[in-house]
């Protein structure tokens, strides 16, 4: 019995402790301990006369410092935020995540990392392709290459790219990323006639660069796409208050390397529904153009005038003649 009972209280003594180990009382961590991302937004972009709307989310992204593959990733507001981040040197990304439509793909390594947008659905392809072949036997006209994508404008992607290395810490380290626009935005404006005839216009640009690889600088397709946008009637102040037909288009600009043709083609729609085509190579117009500012004087669209309606009433045109007095003699 009493061995027994030097049995028991030993085994007591020894589970207080182990308990006494296991539920050591620890300090609490800081919240702020971490990893800090302090981040920079350059919203100010060429012909945008006001700065571009904050992002309201940002990615970041890191990847292997040597082989550039993904290591992982994570969410912070325009300003930073905290992220987690086990120790290394790193490739680190930064990009908006709510663009329309520019779209992301390829982010499982920096090589294949890309922004691009999509194709316009086939009844509007087919559409303006078929109003465009009823003037393919005009003079000098070039008609856009029936196999090559008709692609939407890019909205703005801010991207960042930094090379970062993130210790072992017992506090904050704050890392640091500036992010501004890979996607260009043009002022283009042709002078105009006959505006108040004007129903819609939608315009085609060839010799565009299909996307941006941005996971390096500089990292436009070489592959060409035909860019689609609308147009609108407005005044050039600049240019003196003269009518144009105009937009701000966005791109990610003209094939890089290569002197390809840039042929500016637009459909115009006046309020009958008569359509006619304008067409100029703009070319030059991109070439040493830091505004990125493009106004054509010469030749002007010129609006078909629609035909005069016909009368009211269809065939019948009732008509009452000047009223004349007679008098008859009624035999009673």
């Amino acid at each position: 019995m009493k061995l027994r009972r030097t049995i028991e209280a030993f085994v007591m003594l020894l589970m207080v402790v182990v308990l006494s180990a296991a539920c050591q009382r620890r300090p609490l961590e800081e919240m702020n301990d971490g990893l800090y991302l302090q981040l920079s937004l350059n919203l100010d972009v060429e012909n945008n006369s006001q700065p571009l709307p904050q992002p309201e989310l940002m990615r970041v992204v890191f990847y292997d410092y040597q082989t550039h593959e993904f290591v992982s990733d994570d969410y912070v507001l325009p300003t930073g935020g905290y992220i987690n981040a086990q120790p290394g040197k790193y490739k680190m990304m930064v990009y908006n995540f709510d663009t329309q439509a520019t779209l992301i793909r390829g982010d499982w390594d920096i090589p294949s990392l890309e922004a691009y947008t999509s194709e316009i659905p086939n009844s509007t392809r087919t559409n303006l392709l078929t109003k465009l072949n009823a003037f393919a036997t005009k003079p000098n006209f070039v008609a856009p290459d029936p196999d090559e994508p008709i692609v939407y404008e890019p909205d703005h992607l801010l991207v960042g790219r930094e090379d970062v290395e993130i210790v072992h810490r017992t506090g904050t380290q704050t890392i640091y990323a500036e992010a501004s626009t890979i996607v260009e935005s043009y002022y283009l404006g042709v002078r105009l006639k006959n505006r108040t005839h004007l129903a819609s216009a939608q315009a085609l640009l060839s010799g565009q660069a299909k996307s941006n690889k941005f996971g390096f600088e500089g990292g436009r397709s070489d592959e060409s796409v035909i860019l689609y946008f609308d147009m609108t009637a407005g005044v050039n102040e600049q240019e003196g208050g003269v009518d144009v037909l105009e937009t701000t288009f966005n791109t990610f600009g003209k094939l890089p390397g290569e002197e390809s043709r840039l042929w500016l083609t637009i459909v115009v729609t006046n309020t009958s529904g008569q359509t006619i085509s304008w067409q100029r190579d703009i070319t030059d117009e991109f070439k040493d153009n830091p505004d990125k500012y493009i106004y054509i004087e010469e030749p002007p669209i010129d609006v078909p005038t629609p035909p005069t309606p016909p009368p009211s009433g269809g065939g019948f045109v009732p008509s009452v003649d000047e009223w004349e007095e007679e008098n008859y003699d009624i035999a009673i």
